[in-house]
């Protein structure tokens, strides 16, 4: 394997399913602001599909996870452009 073959893989933390880093949607809590790709920040962060269902099942977790706030995610909800529910 050649060193510019790797392709990052990270896991959504609303349904769980891997995907491309280029694919999902990198959230970062830096002093209770949430950045997301358009707006980089450095410091750890959680990646979500651009789908609305993802971003509701991370809301129900983020009430038992300290990461995230729940407003903080209604407030990327209103940034991103999510794919609407099937």
């Amino acid at each position: 394997m050649s060193a510019g073959s790797h392709i990052p893989i990270r896991m959504c933390i609303g349904c769980g399913k891997r995907g491309k880093k280029e694919e999902l949607i990198r959230v970062r809590k830096a002093s209770s602001q949430v950045s997301d790709n358009l707006n980089p920040l450095e410091g750890r962060g959680v990646y979500l599909c651009p789908d609305l269902a993802c971003l509701r099942t991370a809301q129900k977790k983020a009430r038992r996870n300290a990461f995230m706030e729940p407003a903080d995610l209604d407030a990327l909800r209103a940034r991103i452009p999510f794919k609407r529910e099937t």
